[in-house]
């Protein structure tokens, strides 16, 4: 029997990647690696800007503690309507700071919250204090599924 091996399908651009995502308002699904081992999937807002991925969380949440421990994490995101894939996935390194979770914060709810002074923007700002940014760094991003057009 032949020994197939596949080619190792190259990562999205990042203009491909902000074309995919432009006003997209879907959560990604974010896997980190808990310390039993077993992974765990959060979902959160996101936004890409600046070739990262930003999101945001609480200093209580296991995520948080995951990624302080490890910061190797995979995500994925459903794309919908007439894009060209189904969902994009990918891995990637998260770093959190404490320090830049109110701008994040605020660009979370631009992006998401139609009454930006409404009661879930100023619970989500009563949060700042303990809220981290975490931006991850793809290590590659790709498109799965793809849609017929």
């Amino acid at each position: 029997m032949q020994n197939m091996i596949k080619a190792r399908v190259k990562s999205l651009s990042s203009s491909a990647i902000q074309e995919l995502l432009g006003g997209l308002k879907k959560p990604v699904r974010l896997a980190s690696q808990s310390p039993n081992g077993f992974p765990l999937i959060s979902t959160l807002w996101f936004l890409y800007h600046d070739d990262y991925f930003w999101c945001i969380t609480q200093k209580s949440t296991l995520l948080r503690r995951n990624l302080a421990t490890n910061q190797k994490c995979a995500f994925e995101i459903a794309l919908g309507g007439n894009a060209k894939y189904k969902v994009i996935r990918g891995q990637g390194n998260a770093v959190l700071d404490l320090s830049d979770g109110e701008r994040v914060t605020n660009l979370m709810i631009a992006r998401y919250i139609s009454d930006p002074d409404g009661p879930v923007a100023c619970q989500l700002r009563a949060q700042i204090p303990t809220e981290y940014a975490i931006r991850i760094t793809p290590v590659w991003v790709r498109g799965q599924g793809w849609r017929s057009q």
